[in-house]
This record gives structure tokens, sequence and C-alpha cells, in this order.
């Protein structure tokens, strides 16, 4: 993999986190507080385990786009905004 291909890796990673948090507006309006909050563990569980699956290998290979990546969500909101 080259670094390239790691930026679209980290551009993934972080578009099903962000549609999993979209989901946790629905959810709050259109169940239980009980079920709500299973939900919000699991939609959180979701996110970590892509994060490990993907964004952490992807880091380990490529240390230096973790500060791209701060950069670019202090400067646009994103963390790798679409070249």
């Amino acid at each position: 993999m080259d670094k390239h291909v790691a930026r679209e890796v980290v551009r993934a990673t972080f578009r099903c986190g962000s549609e999993l948090q979209k989901l946790l507006a629905v959810l709050k309006a259109n169940c239980s507080p009980e079920e709500y909050k299973i939900y919000t563990r699991r939609v959180a569980a979701a996110i970590d385990g892509i994060h490990k699956a993907l964004l952490d290998n992807v880091l380990e290979r490529f240390p230096e786009l973790e500060s791209e990546i701060e950069k670019n969500i202090a400067r646009t909101g994103r963390a790798m905004p679409e070249s």
C-alpha cells in the first residue's frame, strides 16, 4: 500500500464513523431510551472496531498521517478532505 491508498483508507474509515454517528439521531427519535442506550454502545463499538481494523494499521504504517489528520480536522473539520 502506498500513502495515496492509505489516505483513501482514512477517508473511508472516517466516512463510516460519520454515517454511524448520524444514525444515532434516527435511533434517538425512534427508540425507547433503554433501546437507544444499547444502540449507542453498539455504534461506539462498531466505530471502534472499524478504527482498529483499518485506521490503526494505516497509522502504524504511515505515522506521519496522524499529524496530517489532526491538521486537516483543525483546518477543514474533515480528517482527510477529498483531493
